[in-house]
């Protein structure tokens, strides 16, 4: 069932469609009314109807600027367009804004259940083209996966050879194995009895069904981490990016999750860091060297070879982006990702034995990076400093205590830095009001020339609106408006339109329709009741 919310200021006409016409006969169930434009853009966030079936002419906002409105904020919406009025403007108006359809004033509940059986028609077309578009998609992606797979495998048998052709056979791989360091792992299945009763057990002996198992699993894993993989002579061979500890944690999930899922057991070699293409051939080598270790350390587990001399130059590469992620941290961080960060920066540390001058380095050069965020966001951390122990920071022993102090600080930044957005924004909003009761008189005011006046989004400024007055703007706007003219009619001897005029409403007639709305009286109506003539 789609969903459909029908837009119209006439009581009369909503009633009417609601109880002639058979929504859900024609695949629509009616999940919304609308009394006029400003409830259905409001009405539209709530209940995200796919299709938007509303009158042309509606005071204060009519339904092609509401259309468009609309198309901003929810761009896959759909539109019937309803009219009294058979004018050209309005249907060409309409085709611009691709409306499904565009229809005139009376029409029959059959009609509309017409119109509304022939609309599912193209919803269901367009459904019909996703679904093909994305198996499209699904195709090509499964097919470049293959073509990357195969020449990974060039690139590492080629190196591992000597074979510089095969190092040439596929250039569009150099660019993303050159940049970043990573980790050849090979896993190897286990040639245990146990494991060939499971074969023949729950694979029938059918080796391409065991290698498709495996393949699904490891699937599994990397979509919880990164890395791809290559299938090699009854050995998966992954490429996994970052440090060894994080390779050791995803072959370990890959090696658990196989003993789950299949039932079997596999180990895993991992190599040293490594960083180009060039190399692959040498992480593989470095990899098999690795899970040789099994003959004497058993099956079913990780092991990992040596580290290089090359573990300094990554540190370095690491420290920068420390440094970046802690700065980022200050600006916006939330207390759980900054604590989160820190506990994982001190294990990594730790598990590197990073000698004491380097941690003592790291942990001086993260404290100066807090301080200048602090600094450029304006932050006074006097508070934050007299309970701050820095000879925790520069004793390279302290590990945990040091980090502790730097976390400490990192809150306290951050904190401020939230503090002082909410105040801006609370600020902001206290002179947007003001700006407001000062010009509700001006019919041009709307929220995109406030907007503008005050620099800042529609977005942005409505959200912080609706947190701090807890009403909308437009409602906001229309319910001041609504109650200076109260004001008026009730001290006043002015003619209504003149009230219409000076309370930003210009139409008296579309003022009369505001204000019964809101008061449950029209204008003349709640001056007699107040006793007052004009």
């Amino acid at each position: 069932m789609y969903k459909l919310m029908l837009v119209d200021d006439e009581d009369e006409v909503r009633e009417g469609i609601e109880a002639t016409v058979d929504f859900e006969s024609c695949g629509f169930t009616l999940c919304a009314q609308a009394t006029g434009a400003i409830d259905a853009i409001e009405k539209a966030g709530q209940f995200q109807p796919d299709v938007v079936f509303t009158d042309v002419h509606m005071p204060y906002m009519d339904g092609m600027e509401m259309i468009s409105r609309l198309q901003e904020m929810y761009p896959t919406m759909k539109y019937i367009v309803l009219s009294g009025y058979d004018d050209f403007i309005y249907v060409k108006q309409a085709l611009q804004r691709q409306v499904l359809d565009y229809l005139l004033k009376p029409l029959s509940a059959q009609g509309i259940m017409k119109v509304l059986r022939r609309v599912k028609e193209q919803l269901d077309e367009q459904a019909r083209q996703r679904v093909d578009l994305e198996h499209l998609r699904e195709k090509a992606a499964q097919d470049a996966q293959l073509a990357r797979r195969a020449a990974i495998l060039e690139y590492i048998m080629g190196a591992s050879s000597g074979d510089t052709h095969a190092l040439c056979a596929r250039p569009q791989l150099a660019e993303d194995l050159l940049e970043f360091p990573l980790c050849v792992s090979v896993l190897s299945l286990e040639r245990s009895e146990e494991n060939l009763e499971v074969l023949r057990r729950d694979f029938d002996s059918q080796p391409a069904l065991l290698d498709a198992s495996v393949q699904e699993v490891l699937d599994e894993v990397l979509k919880r981490h990164s890395g791809e993989y290559v299938s090699y002579r009854g050995q998966f061979i992954l490429l996994l990016p970052g440090r060894q500890d994080a390779a050791l944690s995803v072959c370990d999930d890959a090696i658990q999750s196989l003993r789950h899922y299949l039932h079997l057991t596999a180990t895993a070699g991992i190599s040293a860091e490594i960083t180009g293409y060039m190399n692959l051939g040498e992480g593989y080598q470095n990899a098999l060297a690795a899970l040789d270790k099994r003959l004497i350390g058993g099956q079913g587990r990780v092991y990992a070879a040596k580290k290089t001399d090359a573990e300094a130059q990554v540190m370095d590469a690491e420290l920068g982006e420390c440094i970046r992620r802690v700065t980022a941290l200050c600006r916006s961080g939330q207390k759980e990702e900054i604590t989160a960060f820190y506990a994982e920066l001190a294990q990594r540390i730790a598990h590197d034995e990073i000698g004491p001058t380097s941690r003592q380095m790291m942990m001086i050069q993260l404290l100066s990076a807090i301080l200048d965020a602090a600094g450029r966001s304006g932050v006074d951390i006097t508070q934050a400093f007299s309970a701050f122990r820095a000879e925790l920071v520069f004793q390279p022993a302290e590990l945990s205590a040091g980090m502790d102090q730097l976390c400490a600080l990192t809150l306290f930044v951050a904190d401020s830095v939230r503090q002082e957005v909410a105040t801006s924004g609370s600020e902001m909003i206290a002179r947007a009001v003001q700006y407001v009761r000062q010009n509700y008189p001006d019919k041009e005011l709307s929220l995109e020339s406030l907007c503008q006046t005050f620099g800042v989004s529609q977005t942005q400024f409505s959200l912080l609106f609706k947190r701090e007055t807890g009403t909308s703007f437009l409602q906001y706007l229309l319910d001041l408006r609504i109650e200076k003219a109260q004001s008026l009619l009730a001290e006043s001897n002015q003619k209504i339109y003149q009230i219409a005029e000076e309370t930003g409403f210009g139409d008296a007639s579309y003022f009369s329709y505001c204000f019964k709305q809101r008061c449950g009286l029209s204008p003349k109506e709640f001056r007699i009741q107040r006793g007052t003539t004009g």
